[in-house]
């Protein structure tokens, strides 16, 4: 039933039940790491569930009891309302789960992009050059179904408000929170380490890492290429980049 319910209304929603791709600028030699919440998060969403449809199936019974002891004419309309509440309670049924199944957090070396909700679906990329503090919370609810949430604060700018509260991104439902947050440490370590915000700076970590990831053959032996050589050549691939736009510049005016 879930299933059939959920191909009826993901069309209508327009929601894409697809992996989102990395952010902007990613390099395939870069770190890529996707999480999802944890089960423990589905229980308690469904737990909310069945809170209101509880209170709601109460209060549609008290009222279909009254109606009817005023009247029993008035079945043609307890029929109706009683429909409507089932139809409700089964569709926040499906939304809920969606809610639970489309909630992505993918970690790269220079961003976070968070995408979750359902009827107001989001999708927000943090900058780890604005990242301050990280932190693991957990609420009475969230440590009873064994999951807690990873927070990470950004100084100024608005990129990294996933929550609505300030600059603060929320990663919800975690099952591992304290790894989570030390990779985000420890990426946060690599850029301040590298000089994170000037231009050299970030070019020679680039052209680092490209070191370490690219390599050629040359007598059935692996040769690395140095990261100074590699920095060279960036750097002139650059320059003739810029040449030919200034050219391309002239020639258009």
């Amino acid at each position: 039933m879930y299933e059939w319910l959920k191909k009826l209304i993901l069309p209508w929603l327009r929601v894409e039940d697809s992996e989102p791709h990395p952010p902007a600028g990613h390099e395939p030699y870069e770190r890529l790491r996707i999480e999802r919440a944890a089960p423990g998060f589905l229980h308690l969403r469904m737990f909310e569930w069945r809170l209101y449809a509880a209170a709601w199936g109460f209060g549609v019974a008290a009222a279909s009891a009254a109606m009817l002891s005023i009247d029993a004419q008035l079945l043609w309309l307890v029929i109706p309302l009683v429909l409507v509440a089932i139809g409700k309670a089964a569709v926040l049924y499906v939304t809920m789960r969606l809610d639970y199944e489309m909630r992505w957090y993918v970690i790269t070396d220079r961003s976070l992009l968070i995408r979750e909700g359902v009827w107001n679906v989001q999708e927000i990329t943090l900058t780890f050059a604005n990242a301050q503090n990280v932190r693991v919370t957990q609420g009475p609810l969230e440590r009873w179904f064994g999951f807690s949430n990873v927070e990470i604060e950004t100084a100024g700018g608005g990129s990294g408000d996933a929550t609505g509260a300030g600059h603060r991104a929320r990663l919800r439902g975690l099952e591992n929170p304290q790894e989570i947050r030390s990779l985000i440490l420890e990426i946060l370590r690599t850029h301040r380490t590298a000089g994170l915000g000037d231009p050299d700076d970030l070019e020679r970590s680039r052209a680092a890492l490209i070191g370490s990831a690219v390599s050629q053959r040359s007598g059935g032996a692996m040769l690395s290429l140095p990261a100074s050589v590699l920095q060279e050549v960036w750097s002139e691939a650059r320059a003739l980049r810029s040449a030919v736009q200034n050219n391309d510049t002239k020639a258009s005016a």
